[in-house]
């Protein structure tokens, strides 16, 4: 079994460090990784090509500006080449067990049903005591928190890739667990809660540029909480496909690699403006009445 890794930085290089410092001593060879920079300005981008250099097995790719985790996270993904699984993890995560990634890889090797793994970063995520197909015990939960996911090829050849639709920081990871259990699978834990350590969740290590990113991101009409429970809808409909594409594709050009739309998204992104405008939700996530028959006859290619 191989795993490709993805790190999404920027900026936070004292985080970065201490993250990639611990995966590179904690994880025994036999992966890939792709480490992804979106436009930092602290020196991130020099200490990463040093390091690249010093790590054959490590891919660095700069980006020009932040596209957001999910685009950098997708650019990632598409390393992974014949990887039997890939893994997302966050540039504030540090790794403390060597057997993180390989206990990973191992529960969803022995139980299909399983379609993320990952391990309980904050103390007020909750779960279901499960046993696994082999008898090991695990955490059955209902979100894969995207700090530290790792998700088989199979399951990303039916769902696809991180929906590119949250801004910077958004719901990829939510509505990942969402669709993923929406087509049939189990989300489980690993129950060794000191193999990784999320430090960026901890008051001492907390950014508030990060922090006020995130709040925009999720506040904004098109890219936050409204814009994922239209996402639901849609995809509970049919009307969207729950294999998501990209919606930024890669171009690498004689400057460096740029993105630009895809132009399957651009009906989609007509409709999500059109019912972030018009449809009322309440606080709770309810959703005002809606027709939304003729788009249903129409289809929309994700």
């Amino acid at each position: 079994m191989r795993a490709h890794i993805g790190v999404v930085t920027w900026n936070r290089q004292d985080l970065t460090r201490l993250c990639l410092t611990s995966l590179l001593a904690q994880t025994p060879p036999g992966y890939s990784l792709t480490v992804v920079d979106n436009g930092s300005t602290d020196g991130t981008p020099l200490y990463l090509k040093e390091l690249a250099d010093a790590h054959p097995h490590m891919r660095l790719r700069l980006l020009k500006r932040n596209m957001g985790v999910a685009v950098a996270s997708n650019l990632a993904w598409e390393d992974a080449n014949g990887a039997d699984y890939f893994v997302k993890l966050d540039n504030d995560v540090e790794i403390r067990d060597p057997h993180w990634l390989e206990r990973l890889m191992g529960m969803l090797a022995a139980d299909e049903r399983v379609g993320m793994a990952g391990y309980r970063l904050c103390p007020w995520h909750e779960g279901t005591p499960i046993q696994l197909a082999d008898t090991t015990p695990a955490l059955s939960v209902a979100c894969c928190n995207g700090a530290c996911a790792c998700i088989p090829r199979a399951v990303h050849e039916k769902l696809g890739f991180w929906n590119e639709g949250y801004g910077r920081y958004g719901y990829e990871d939510l509505e990942y667990s969402w669709r993923a259990r929406r087509a049939g699978y189990l989300l489980a834990y690993a129950l060794h809660e000191d193999a990784v350590r999320h430090l960026g969740a901890e008051p001492e290590w907390r950014d508030p540029d990060i922090e006020s990113g995130k709040l925009s991101s999720r506040t904004a009409a098109l890219s936050g909480t409204k814009a994922y429970l239209m996402y639901l809808l849609l995809f509970e409909q049919g009307i969207i496909p729950l294999k998501v594409d990209r919606k930024y594709l890669p171009v690498e050009g004689p400057d460096g690699l740029s993105f630009s739309l895809n132009p399957k998204h651009k009906a989609l992104q007509r409709l999500l403006t059109h019912l972030v405008q018009t449809v009322e939700t309440s606080q709770i996530g309810d959703i005002s009445q809606l027709d939304l028959r003729a788009w249903q006859k129409k289809g929309i290619p994700s």
